[in-house]
């Protein structure tokens, strides 16, 4: 074989295998494997959809997927994120703390010019998107996620148990109260031991904040941790506001952790989400509050014909500042600023939340949480709830206020330490002590992140 035509066969085989075809790898890193993205990755999550192999074929684009369960897929970003080493192009975040922590420390891409350019509105159509979706995901003007799946505040209960006892769906939170304290005295009268009346997350760290905070805000009438309710960097410097968590964050604090106390099941200190949704499931908890998303998923995955069909949903009770208990979440996905590939990080992050892979995604769960009113407004929806529901879903997102807590850079930090306290008091009954923890790490905190003059 002479050298010419061993040159041409070495060409021809780099062709026939793709060497040279500078095909870009994008690597992609969530929880939720056989749950979120149905219609690109199949068998689980372990296989790639006939949509996703056509996505990477037109646009050159390997799109490598890296699953763990929700505390490693956290901690691994977070190392990623530090170190700069990008290994993860787009990255899952939550706004709850990783958009502010992350966006703050300049560790995510701003996508603004990306979504103003026009060359993603087959994808996005902002217009349909619900404006507190796009606030949750933005810090100081730049927005750092898009959301896969979103809830605002709501009640999921038991209406049949309801109408049994003579209870009235509760507007206000003292209303709630007595709704409980109706509940409880009805499920004694009978002899029922193993139903509750109330289900909510408790568990320490970060998990029980998100609705403590929704209890704080309704109770106060605005972020109550720091003095005069400044909520951002800006106005907590120039105000020199310190921490308030002994004075106006109370009321909301100890409401919570009263109503877990008094109606809810035992062992509700160590609770986390997956723990209120199996109560609900499993017809022991009439009432689900304030994160509805938890009760839908129950009521999606129970096989109690009782608990599908008595469960109904009700916009969260008015607090006494009346402003409403608040609840919101987005499980969004970012750009790593690290990344040496962002333009491509963009076309898939495109592809995972644009409005077809969103639409995908309410089909098969069925959750009225979708960023799009278009989604929302879906037939999957209206047949599964009917108009009137989905509609008071949507009022939710609508009214949701998503910066009912501080959007701060430490706020990953302020999270977890107000739902440790939180699980600390629902264990003990010791709301004074735990605020007191809670009030002077919060100084020391804010101070030595250099946020006072004096």
């Amino acid at each position: 074989m002479t050298r010419a035509v061993r040159l041409f066969l070495t060409l021809a085989l780099a062709g026939m295998i793709g060497i040279g075809a500078a095909q870009t790898e994008i690597n992609v890193i969530s929880f939720s494997q056989g749950f979120a993205f149905p219609d690109l990755f199949t068998d689980g999550g372990t296989a790639k959809s006939e949509r996703l192999l056509a996505f990477e074929q037109e646009n050159d684009i390997v799109v490598n997927i890296e699953w763990g369960d929700e505390s490693s897929v956290r901690q691994k970003v977070l190392t990623d994120l530090i170190s700069g080493t990008g290994r993860y192009d787009v990255i899952l975040l939550g706004t709850d703390g990783a958009v502010q922590t992350f966006g703050y420390a300049g560790y995510l891409e701003p996508l603004n010019a990306y979504l103003e350019s026009g060359d993603y509105d087959a994808w996005f159509d902002l217009e349909d998107i619900y404006p507190s979706v796009l606030e949750a995901n933005t810090v100081e003007g730049n927005i750092y996620g898009m959301s896969y799946y979103a809830f605002g505040p709501g009640m999921i209960y038991r209406q049949d148990i309801f109408d049994r006892y003579g209870v009235e769906v509760p507007r206000t939170m003292e209303e709630f109260e007595l709704a409980m304290a109706g509940l409880q005295a009805g499920l004694e009268a009978d002899d029922i031991d193993d139903v509750y009346p109330l289900t909510m997350r408790a568990g320490p760290g970060e998990e029980p904040s998100l609705d403590l905070t929704g209890f704080v805000y309704g109770y106060a009438g605005y972020p109550a941790w720091f003095e005069g309710g400044a909520d951002t960097v800006e106005e907590i410097k120039a105000e020199n506001a310190r921490p308030d968590f002994t004075g106006a964050f109370r009321d909301g604090f100890e409401a919570f952790v009263n109503l877990a106390r008094e109606y809810g099941p035992p062992g509700i200190a160590t609770h986390t989400w997956v723990d209120m949704m199996n109560l609900y499931s499993q017809g022991k908890a009439v009432v689900l509050f304030p994160s509805a998303i938890n009760g839908y998923a129950a009521i999606t995955s129970t096989e109690l014909q009782d608990v599908i069909d008595g469960s109904a949903f009700a916009p969260t009770p008015v607090g006494p500042s009346g402003e409403a208990i608040q609840s919101f979440w987005s499980f969004s996905f970012g750009i790593n600023a690290a990344s040496d590939a962002k333009d491509d990080a963009m076309k898939v992050l495109a592809l995972l939340t644009g409005q077809e892979a969103l639409q995908a995604f309410a089909d098969m769960t069925v959750w009225p949480a979708a960023p799009y009113a278009s989604v929302m407004r879906s037939e999957t929806l209206i047949d599964r709830y009917g108009e009137a529901e989905v509609l008071l879903n949507e009022q939710a997102m609508l009214e949701s206020e998503t910066h009912y807590f501080p959007y701060i850079p430490e706020l990953s930090d302020f999270m977890f330490q107000i739902g440790t306290a939180a699980s600390q008091a629902v264990s003990t009954g010791d709301v004074d002590r735990a605020l007191a923890d809670l009030q002077r790490w919060a100084e020391e905190t804010m101070t030595a992140a250099g946020y006072y003059n004096d």
